[in-house]
């Protein structure tokens, strides 16, 4: 594996997934949208048909039917909790913290994560109908940090329309809002952007088994936007810390991911030598990865891994010139990489402590 993208798109647990990743939701969503669009144009127009059947009529903006919707917080590991709302929205956020708040989430999502970089954070989760090269179904949450573009917003992502059109709609907590509708169904409004404080901007889009009509994504989107908040800093767990030379480095990016039991996870931190360096796009950065993961395997190893070729500290490992994973550490795979950096994978791996019993995310330590 030799990219970040590599890495992320390799959790390919072998029970239940436990990785819904923001990158690969967005890259992998807006390419099966634009094959099936284009290579079952009839398919398409029938489906749409269909969905202006079950809503006939546009109910105008901001203004939804009464639906039932069913639905809980989020996993309080993933999602910063409600105590003060913050004064402003940072021109910076620190990835080590998490701020988000996100208070409501429909029912049926099986995965959940939070990333945090930078620039931006965001929450998401696959629906339980999402499966690995058919239907891409689930809720992405993205808060950018204030002073940046509505472009800094990825041009895809479940549950928002391809060639999405912008409509007003009602405000989301006071603040104003639009629609990202699909032309192609009527009333649709299955994605809210908002600015959420002064200069700065929100976006959820969701698709999934609670908005089985445009009607119904569109009130679990606006449902899910009205829980956003974000509130006073608190520190992401991670089930390992970090020592020597690579606790010296600056986090550029965070990702904690969490199946529905909780017994499915991984944490992963992208870390760079400079703070300029971490407000670089993630493909440019000269920036170490490193993460620890539990899936179903005992040993967590990965459908994808190649096979050993050597051994670290007694488990079996893999060893690039840039990379190291080493398998069943305290039941998990251990992963450190160099990307466009020179280093040595093995020293950092000596300088990532996993605990000796990271199975529940809810004891894991404060990163800070």
């Amino acid at each position: 594996m030799n990219t970040i993208e590599d890495l992320r798109n390799a959790l390919d647990y072998a029970g239940p997934a436990a990785s819904p990743d923001v990158g690969a939701i967005i890259a992998r969503g807006r390419r099966r949208r634009r094959a099936r669009r284009y290579a079952a144009a009839g398919g398409v127009a029938a489906v749409v048909a269909a969905l202006v059947a079950v809503n006939p009529l546009d109910t105008g903006p901001g203004v939804h039917p009464d639906i039932e919707l069913n639905g809980s917080p989020p996993d309080p590991v993933l999602v910063a909790a409600m105590t003060t709302d913050a004064s402003d929205a940072p021109e910076r956020f620190d990835p080590l913290v998490r701020t988000l708040h996100v208070g409501w989430v429909p029912a049926g999502l099986k995965d959940e994560q939070a990333e945090i970089g930078t620039t931006e954070q965001s929450f998401a989760g696959f629906d339980v109908g999402w499966a690995d090269g058919g239907t891409d179904l689930g809720l992405v949450v993205t808060v950018l940090a204030r002073g940046r573009p509505v472009t800094d917003f990825a041009g895809g992502a479940l549950g928002l329309p391809m060639d999405a059109k912008e409509r007003s709609t009602d405000d989301v907590n006071g603040r104003p809002a639009v629609c990202l509708t699909d032309p192609a169904v009527r009333g649709s409004c299955s994605a809210l952007r908002w600015e959420y404080a002064p200069g700065a901007w929100a976006r959820v889009s969701y698709a999934g088994s609670s908005g089985r009509t445009p009607a119904a994504a569109a009130a679990v989107a606006r449902k899910v936007a009205e829980s956003v908040r974000l509130t006073a800093g608190e520190p992401i767990r991670l089930p390992f810390t970090l020592t020597g030379a690579t606790a010296e480095l600056y986090p550029a990016r965070s990702l904690v991911r969490v199946s529905a039991d909780g017994k499915l996870w991984g944490a992963d931190l992208c870390l760079v030598d400079t703070a300029a360096e971490a407000d670089r796009p993630s493909g440019e950065r000269r920036q170490l990865v490193v993460g620890v993961d539990k899936n179903a395997d005992p040993g967590s190893r990965l459908g994808r891994d190649d096979a050993p070729n050597t051994i670290v500290d007694g488990h079996d490992a893999r060893r690039s010139a840039t990379s190291l994973v080493v398998w069943n550490v305290s039941g998990t795979r251990v992963f450190s990489e160099f990307q466009n950096l020179d280093g040595d994978p093995a020293a950092a791996y000596d300088d990532l402590d996993v605990l000796a019993d990271p199975a529940d995310p809810a004891r894991w330590p404060a990163a800070r």
